[in-house]
């Protein structure tokens, strides 16, 4: 079945390793990037087209009947039909032999046979336990992504407008609808949801995801506008003083720096408390006010500070009142995400959307959403931590958008210490316990190149020029046919790469436009169509 695709060309001559040369009909529209079949004899080969030009036997301009042609009508037509594509190709599979194209094999297109045998046929494996994802650029053939990489950890990446949200959209409803024997299930996953790109999953474009899935919910940050929205409030119990310390401190100066002697004698007086007081002495006013009390009648400098340090924790402490407790009013005792949250995700497969977005949080700062993220971070892993040795695997997503806030490398002038910490934890010792992790954002050069290396499957959009050399180095490489088209990349188009591809070498996928998929809660749109439709009214 390999060898049913029409031909379109025929091999000239073997280059180095496993490249070839080969001329193509011009009449045949290709892509670099684009996976072709070379059929020599009956053995069958999968390539991909690295460079092409188009020649022609009149190429050079000082040949006498050139400069004729140029002030003829009819010189594109004489020129075209003496037009061929020089074609470079490399082998990336070889299907039951070794040896490779000799001149005068024939460069065919991938046939159209997309049923389950043949997709055993050019992969090699059973495709049953896989996800069909997008098409490879030029045919109709699927990527195949093996699920049981998934805990390997993805990236997706993309300047704005390259299609990186739609393309999350896509795989969040691709893993909505997972087929296995017979039967529809769904990945469970908790989206830190950053624009509010993917609130309408919980109300009008919920079939969307709600094949595998029996239970979708939204959270956020104000009061809650209907029965569709929850309040978000955290258990502070999983926080250590240190952290709390920190974290607290930091909002008095803006989030990015911390004063150390104020942050010691936090954790010192915190430390005097049983964790499982936090949620009391911090997340009620009165309790504030009791903590600044001890302060007050402690004898600092007996314990190694200063009166004016005192003063300036309490004044900490009172922002902090001010903006998570009164205000957000994000502390309780029963929180709304907890171990039984996760149990009914779990066991529903569940998808909980936690809004960000200037309309589900207004007015959260980076800071209190980095402690949110944090929460949330230590609650996945305490819990599938504890599933895992009680002898009951589980398995959750966790889906960061705009992850350069909450992991952000040296480059970023963003502090994350509260987040980053345990974001680095989970990267690294999450995935034995079923934590995958999805790392959404326009700028992978701003990530932390640590937590970056632990991504083992990569989604590249269109990519601004300052990060194409760090997502190189942070993939492992690209062909240079791929790597070139990275920053020209065009909007529906992807470059897959990392073990999740059952193709183990880069692709060039596009991915198939649904208006669903495209439209959602936070969209805006197109700036003529409302201009003119006002100017109807």
């Amino acid at each position: 079945m390999l060898d049913e695709g029409k031909t379109i060309g025929i091999v000239l001559q073997k280059g180095e390793s496993n490249e070839v040369q080969a001329l193509i009909s011009p009449e045949v529209e290709i892509n670099s990037g684009q996976l072709f079949i070379i059929k020599d004899n009956n053995k069958l080969s999968l390539a991909r087209l690295d460079n092409y030009q188009y020649i022609n036997e009149f190429y050079d301009e000082k040949i006498p009947i050139v400069k004729g042609l140029l002030t003829e009508d009819k010189t594109f037509d004489i020129l075209n039909m003496n037009t061929a594509i020089k074609a470079e190709l490399s082998i990336i599979k070889k299907y039951n032999h070794n040896s490779s194209p000799l001149p005068g094999s024939y460069v065919k297109m991938l046939p159209e046979n997309k049923n389950e045998d043949f997709l055993k046929e050019f992969y090699g494996v059973d495709p049953k336990s896989f996800i069909k994802y997008g098409s490879f650029a030029g045919s109709d053939i699927p990527l195949l992504l093996d699920l049981n990489s998934i805990t390997m950890h993805l990236g997706i990446f993309g300047e704005t407008g390259s299609g990186k949200s739609y393309d999350m959209r896509y795989l969040i409803s691709l893993l909505s609808n997972i087929k296995i024997s017979g039967k529809t299930t769904a990945l469970p996953m908790i989206i830190i949801d950053a624009n509010g790109d993917y609130t309408d999953f919980s109300s009008i474009n919920i079939d969307l995801v709600s094949g595998g899935r029996k239970w979708i919910k939204k959270y956020v940050i104000r009061e809650p506008k209907s029965d569709l929205e929850t309040k978000l409030t955290i258990d502070l119990s999983l926080f250590s003083p240190k952290d709390l310390s920190e974290f607290i401190i930091s909002l008095k100066y803006g989030g990015n720096d911390i004063n150390s002697l104020q942050s010691n004698l936090l954790d010192y007086v915190l430390s005097k408390h049983d964790n499982k007081e936090y949620n009391t002495l911090l997340g009620k006013e009165e309790g504030i006010s009791l903590l600044q009390q001890e302060i007050q009648s402690e004898n600092l400098k007996e314990v190694g500070f200063s009166p004016s340090t005192g003063r300036a924790v309490i004044s900490a402490l009172e922002i902090f009142k001010d903006r998570i407790v009164k205000r957000f009013k994000l502390v309780s005792n029963s929180s709304s995400v907890n171990e039984s949250t996760l149990d009914i995700i779990w066991e529903n497969k569940g998808l909980l959307i936690i809004d960000f977005s200037a309309d589900g949080s207004p007015g959260v700062d980076i800071s209190t959403k980095q402690l949110i993220v944090s929460y949330i971070s230590r609650l996945l892993l305490n819990y599938l931590t504890k599933a895992k040795y009680s002898g009951s695997q589980k398995l959750l997503s966790f889906i960061i958008e705009e992850a350069q806030n909450y992991i952000p490398s040296n480059d970023y002038p963003i502090s994350a210490n509260l987040t980053k910490e345990a974001l680095v934890t989970l990267a690294t010792q999450g995935r034995k316990f079923g934590v995958s992790l999805f790392l959404v954002s326009q700028r992978p050069a701003f990530i932390d190149k640590y937590v970056l290396s632990m991504l083992n499957t990569f989604f590249f959009h269109r990519i601004y020029h300052e990060d194409l050399r760090y997502v190189m180095s942070a993939s492992g490489g690209l062909p240079e046919s791929l790597a070139k088209r990275l920053t020209s990349l065009e909007t529906g188009y992807v470059i897959v790469s990392g073990v999740m591809s059952a193709l183990k070498v880069p692709a060039l996928v596009k991915i198939p436009w649904d208006p669903r998929l495209g439209l959602y809660a936070g969209a805006v749109e197109r700036i003529d169509r409302v201009l003119i439709e006002d100017s109807i009214k």
